[in-house]
């Protein structure tokens, strides 16, 4: 049984790393990267089994990343991640089919109950 890879996507170093430690030691392999280009080759070479993709990020937002994300992979898993996200961005997220969000200010532990809902709905996941 292999682990479900997520790959997390903020520009942010501190918090990138962070979020990224807590998910290794929750026991999931993680791909950290601080771009949405880097994401996006990453999604086109060796998709990950979820992303957590920070909204706001310079050259290419979380937004914008998402929409390229739909058109490589229209099911992949996609939780948004924000400290500060207008409804107008958070609408366009969920028309593009986002499986949730996180506020950066929320405790990690939040995102235990995210990503077993993810791992519920989108079949395959559960069984890694």
């Amino acid at each position: 049984m292999s682990k479900v890879t997520i790959m997390v996507v903020d520009d942010e170093i501190d918090f990138n790393y962070m979020l990224s430690y807590w998910l290794k030691a929750k026991n999931y392999n993680v791909v950290s990267k601080s771009n949405g280009a880097e994401a996006l080759e990453a999604v086109r070479k060796n998709p990950p089994d979820m992303v957590f993709l920070d909204i706001s990020m310079p050259l290419m937002d979380g937004v914008e990343t998402l929409r390229k994300i739909r058109e490589i992979n229209e099911k992949l898993p996609v939780i948004m991640i924000t400290a500060y996200g207008t409804q107008d961005r958070l609408d366009t997220c969920q028309k593009l089919g986002v499986s949730g969000f996180f506020a950066k200010e929320e405790n990690f532990d939040s995102l235990l109950n995210i990503i077993d809902t993810v791992l519920k709905l989108h079949k395959g996941l559960k069984d890694k």
